[in-house]
């Protein structure tokens, strides 16, 4: 009864006395914690894969509003070979009600990870109800290509928030004789028609270098680009990274919603 639909929630709804069959619902990746939807799941080794998911159906104690369950997350390689297990014993009081818990889980792959075909599986045992469900989602692991990793976007914010994407580049080919990069960074903010809003931000490397990296150590540059948020609405966020010396381009988009909280009332 395993499902993938698109959108997660993170309402709890608790309806006493009921119990369906345990089911992992509302699979879908996204950039870190609580963070926006990911468009797909190819990754560079070293990047760290978030999924978030909905339990539906948990047993949960009349009396207490309480459910009791333990998650097993496991990487397997393309032969099945498990390469991570991790057991988490979870219990929680349900205090807005109903028997939907969201969760989410995150798998780290080392830079030097070997490129192929993993499987994220994540297994559910219900401990009250004596349930059991498993689910499991395929990963594209590309090594030592330019591009971003470790993105960590926000979904959503409110007006007056101030709001940061985080990420790092990698794999930047270094000038032979310097053993610098030449890349350029365009950050943009885009209206719902497509429309640039905000004057583009721009970051060079070398010349933006954080203080303290050691590119020629290690072949990576954290960034991020924060912004103010002045008023609801639905917008882009566009990051483009040219590789000037292996002309090589890569980006990140993602939606970011600013939610109008004067549409919000009391009752």
């Amino acid at each position: 009864m395993m499902r993938k639909v698109v959108l997660a929630s993170l309402l709890l709804a608790f309806c006493p006395g009921l119990s369906e069959a345990l089911e992992i619902k509302n699979v879908r990746p996204r950039f870190g914690p609580y963070g926006a939807p990911r468009t797909e799941i190819k990754a560079i080794a070293g990047d760290v894969l978030f999924l978030s998911y909905d339990l539906e159906g948990l047993n949960v104690d009349a009396k207490t509003g309480k459910v009791s369950y333990v998650t097993t997350l496991e990487l397997l390689d393309s032969a099945g070979k498990q390469l991570f297990s991790k057991d988490t014993p979870v219990d929680l009081i349900l205090q807005l009600g109903g028997a939907r818990v969201p969760g989410e889980l995150f798998i780290t792959t080392s830079p030097k990870q070997a490129a192929g075909k993993y499987t994220i599986k994540l297994t559910v045992k219900d401990r009250q109800g004596n349930d059991s469900k498993a689910i499991t989602y395929p990963v594209d692991l590309i090594p030592d290509m330019f591009g971003f990793v470790l993105v960590t976007a926000p979904a959503i914010g409110l007006p007056g928030q101030s709001s940061l994407v985080q990420f790092g580049l990698v794999n930047m080919t270094l000038d032979p004789v310097k053993k610098l990069p030449n890349v350029e960074v365009t950050m943009r903010v885009l209206d719902e028609a497509s429309t640039a809003i905000a004057r583009p931000v721009y970051v060079t490397l070398p010349k933006d270098i954080p203080e303290g990296v050691d590119i020629q150590k290690e072949n990576f540059v954290p960034l991020n680009y924060p912004l103010y948020l002045n008023r609801p609405g639905r917008f882009t966020i566009e990051i483009n990274a040219k590789d000037n010396l292996a002309k090589k381009e890569a980006q990140v988009r993602y939606v970011l919603t600013v939610l109008d909280l004067g549409t919000i009332t009391s009752k």
